[in-house]
């Protein structure tokens, strides 16, 4: 298993070897200093991990994370740790394992004004083709809202998708949204 350190509010694998399998295996993580690896052969740094991919590979058993006096840190507590660090953690975690099991590649979404951009192939390989914004199923969201998040999709040339998030039922529903010109 991977090891993994708790760092804030993110997760470091210090072994270069470590680091490299897991960005091969699903894209995991950025490699400190390096700005946009193209390949698994450029990961020669540590990986940061988002407290969002540590909690959903921690539960995979793919990595271990440690706290600084190496205690281990399990599943529940890394997810309960996470929940208050980040705000509506449920819903974002919920969306972001469903698209991972989904088979998509899912990273920070933040610089598009989204909680992931969704790759099909991998960053590096294809320019993200979605953008997605998990939201509580019974949260209510103005026309503002939806339009604001419609403008930074459209202006990138990305689709945006609503990720519902059902916490009754712990179900994941999408909602997809083209712009078109009249």
């Amino acid at each position: 298993m991977i090891r993994a350190l708790l760092v804030g509010s993110k997760v470091v694998v210090p072994d270069v070897d470590d680091s490299r399998y897991l960005y091969s295996s699903g894209f995991y993580g950025k490699p400190i200093g390096i700005s946009k690896p193209k390949s698994p052969k450029d990961i020669t740094r540590p990986l940061e991990l988002s407290l969002i991919e540590s909690v959903y590979l921690t539960k995979k058993g793919l990595i271990s994370v440690v706290d600084k006096n190496g205690e281990t840190i399990e599943y529940s507590k890394l997810y309960e740790y996470s929940s208050k660090l980040i705000s509506k953690f449920d819903i974002v975690y919920k969306v972001y394992e469903d698209l991972r099991e989904r088979g998509f590649i899912v990273r920070s979404g933040i610089k598009y004004g989204a909680d992931f951009a969704v790759y099909t192939l991998g960053p590096g390989l294809e320019h993200a083709p979605y953008v997605v914004i998990a939201v509580d199923i019974d949260e209510e969201l103005s026309p503002h809202e939806l339009l604001s998040f419609g403008r930074v999709s459209h202006s990138t040339r990305k689709r945006l998708l609503l990720g519902l998030v059902d916490r009754k039922v712990g179900s994941v529903r999408y909602i997809m949204f083209k712009w078109v010109k009249m």
